[in-house]
Order: structure tokens, then sequence, then C-alpha cells
């Protein structure tokens, strides 16, 4: 099974250069606890960073600012961990544990955004793959059974 197969279309986003209240306003009313920050030119939408809800505390709290004097590019993580669409779930949950996050934006082969992806999208689909494959280990087993009765 491939990523393209398991995240969400339509990710919330917001710029570098965006006033922070205003992207935690979208976090709320989105009911979202992150955005991917995108760079853009013409249609090509880039991530740049993901803004969550832990980095606008942190980062107000860290600049001893006001969420109106900050903007998302003053506290947002950079340079996010992406996930190409055709990569596999295996592999996309050994790239999220190897960089200790739950969640990536989807990219297609140019690096343009389509979506994101979580680690609560990805685990399904491996429990799913891992009943098939118990599923077909107790057919075979029966099937054994029945060659040597």
């Amino acid at each position: 099974m491939r990523v393209q197969d398991l995240y969400s279309p339509g990710a919330q986003v917001a710029r570098p250069d965006q006033a922070l209240a205003e992207a935690a306003r979208t976090m709320l009313q989105s009911h979202v606890g992150s955005l991917v920050v995108v760079q853009t030119r013409g249609a090509d939408r880039r991530p740049v960073g993901i803004l969550t809800d832990r980095d606008i505390v942190r980062g107000q709290l860290r600049l001893s600012a006001d969420l109106f004097c900050l903007t998302v590019g003053d506290v947002m993580t950079p340079d996010p961990l992406t996930i190409d669409a055709s990569a596999g779930v295996t592999e996309a949950i050994e790239s999220l544990h190897t960089r200790g996050v739950r969640r990536a934006p989807v990219v297609d082969g140019t690096g343009n955004l389509l979506g994101i992806v979580t680690l609560d999208d990805l685990l399904p689909a491996v429990a799913r793959e891992l009943e098939e494959l118990a599923t077909l280990l107790g057919t075979q087993a029966r099937h054994e059974r029945k060659l040597t009765a």
C-alpha cells in the first residue's frame, strides 16, 4: 500500500509571513493541531515548515512576544519531513520515526504539496496488512493439516 492511498488531501496551510494570530485562528476554526507552512510561486506550493499548536505556545514564550507581533515564520518548525505520495507505508512510518514526528506533508514528484499524512492514517493500514497475513498463514496451516491427514 502507498501513501497516495491514505493521505488527507487539502491540508490546512499558512505562509511564513502570515500573522501568527491569524494562523492560530485558522487552526481553531479548522479543528486542526498543525498547519503546513508553504512558499508559493504561481500554482506551486512547496512545504517549508510545519506550525503546530505546541510551536505557537513555545515560540511565544521563548520570544516573550504577543501573538499579534509574531509571524508564522518566527515560530514554525522549518525544513519539515516531506513524504512522496508514491512512498510505501513502511517507508513512511520509518521516516516519521527517524524524524520523531507524527505527521508530514505529502508531496508529488516535484515537491508540491498534495496533503498531509499522520501516523494515525498509516497504522490502521499496517494492521490490515498484518491481519491479511495472519489469515493467509492460518489458511496455509489448515491446508497443510488436510494434506497430512
